[in-house]
């Protein structure tokens, strides 16, 4: 049991260290023109025009929808005029996937289908969810690979919000 609880930690440990350790981080966010849920391409970076949070999620991961749920309480407590958040679904090819997403979950934030080898590459999607903390200047400041707390959350959200 004991060897179990170690190497979970040790999994979780280093999913975290792998996170932090994003070749992303501190360089200017790499934006791609994908398709919203009107199925029109758009630019993504358009939306990053304050302190931002871009989430990787798919319709079918349950620890996505529970993100989804903080990633609204968060945009809710530090308001849209500070904080955007943008959704970026894996799965998606085109708008249907991210429609359906959105009507299911009752999110507003804008969301893309981001299943694109040049995106998920750039972004080393290998799993989710990601989420990708962005500061006012578009510099990336931390790359979370794995569920988040909601005080963890709240907190890295005040630390982009200062810069």
């Amino acid at each position: 049991m004991y060897r179990l609880a170690g190497l979970f930690l040790l999994v979780l440990a280093g999913t975290s260290a792998m996170a932090s350790e994003s070749p992303l981080v501190g360089k200017t966010v790499p934006t791609f023109r994908l398709p919203d849920e009107t199925n029109r391409e758009v630019d993504f970076g358009v939306f990053i025009d304050r302190p931002t949070v871009i989430y990787f999620t798919e319709n079918s991961c349950h620890y996505c929808t529970q993100i989804i749920a903080l990633l609204k309480r968060a945009e809710a407590k530090f308001g849209r005029e500070n904080l955007r958040v943008i959704g970026i679904n894996v799965m998606a090819r085109d708008s249907r996937l991210v429609k359906a997403y959105k009507e299911e979950l009752g999110f507003t934030f804008p969301m893309f289908a981001g299943n694109r080898h040049e995106v998920l590459k750039t972004y080393r999607i290998n799993y989710v969810p990601v989420l990708v903390f962005v500061d006012s200047k578009r510099i990336v400041r931390k790359v979370v690979g794995h569920y988040m707390l909601e005080p963890d959350l709240h907190r890295t959200i005040r630390e982009i919000l200062k810069r």
